[in-house]
């Protein structure tokens, strides 16, 4: 970015001397990335061919219509029309797809401002929409792993559980979807004439958590106590775990039978017990996240503590 610092502090400085603000131009960036131009030094020479075209040739150049010179421009331009990208985004990405397309025919109907804006409008809509819509999954057991039941049928069920995932980080905008994801698939195990007791998310794909997701979690322990069942949220990561047991989330699922689980293998053994004890499963969560606290005082203190701070 520091091309554009560079024109944003030559255009501030230039307004105390009654100049007019410059910018990069596609046609000069798209010579450089013919030419296979690296540094600095390219915009210098491309500078002096300038400032000798003006001294020297400019007579000539009056003298050519303008509309021949758009083939210059577009010849210098359409080193930046990737087809290849829109073909990928095509079988690959169809949102991605609408975003581009979107943007092109705005950019060529109107101007690149405005297409950048409406383009820079749907991609912010689409990413929305994606978190409020992320994939959920009923999983089995596939040799020690836990699978999507879709794409893995073979996979075993837990005979007195529900095992469900999903691949977002729950927040306001999912949490909904999420607790009523569980209730319809322990109502659909039940209609199936099975005896569930627990409801189990597996929080590996789940690395980050909002108060909506908080109140969510307690909120599904109390309605499935209701029911005679309880809630374990289960291969948690380290963020996630210091999360819930920061915001009390761990003491409000224990007042319904809910419980917190570092380990999948560990849950698993658990729920196949009746009347297991899952202290040991707690004390497991709250070791973690008081090394979890210990680390980031350690790299608090340390001069690369910033960037080790994410690092637990």
């Amino acid at each position: 970015n520091q091309e554009l610092l560079a024109l944003g502090v030559a255009n501030f400085v230039s307004s105390f001397m009654s100049g007019f603000p410059v910018t990069g131009g596609f046609s000069r960036s798209a010579v450089n990335v013919t030419f296979g131009a690296t540094s600095l030094l390219a915009v210098v020479i491309s500078s002096l061919v300038v400032l000798l075209a003006v001294y020297v040739l400019l007579p000539a150049i009056a003298l050519i219509p303008l509309c021949s010179m758009a083939p210059i421009i577009i010849q210098g331009a359409i080193v930046f029309v990737d087809v290849h990208e829109f073909k990928v985004a095509f079988r690959s990405y169809p949102g991605e797809f609408c975003v581009m397309l979107v943007t092109l025919g705005i950019s060529l109907g109107l101007t690149v401002k405005e297409g950048l804006l409406a383009g820079f409008i749907v991609s912010v809509l689409k990413t929305l929409y994606e978190i409020a819509h992320p994939n959920m999954a009923l999983v089995g057991g596939v040799s020690g792993n836990y699978r999507d039941m879709r794409y893995y049928p073979q996979a075993e069920q837990a005979p007195n559980a529900v095992i469900v995932r999903m691949d977002a980080q729950v927040h306001f905008a999912n949490a909904g979807k999420l607790k009523a994801f569980v209730l319809k698939a322990v109502q659909l195990r039940e209609s199936m004439c099975d005896l569930i007791e627990y409801a189990v998310i597996d929080g590996k794909s789940m690395n980050g958590i909002d108060i909506t997701g908080c109140q969510m979690l307690e909120g599904l322990s109390e309605t499935l106590a209701a029911r005679g069942q309880k809630l374990v949220v289960t291969n948690l990561t380290a963020p996630v775990a210091s999360l819930l047991v920061r915001a009390g989330v761990q003491d409000g699922m224990l007042k319904y039978g809910g419980q917190l689980c570092l380990d999948m293998k560990q849950a698993m053994e658990l729920v196949g017990q009746p009347g297991a004890d899952w202290s040991a499963a707690a004390s497991k969560v709250h070791e973690l996240v008081e090394k979890k606290s210990l680390l980031q005082k350690e790299s608090a203190k340390s001069p690369c503590g910033s960037s080790q701070r994410g690092s637990p």
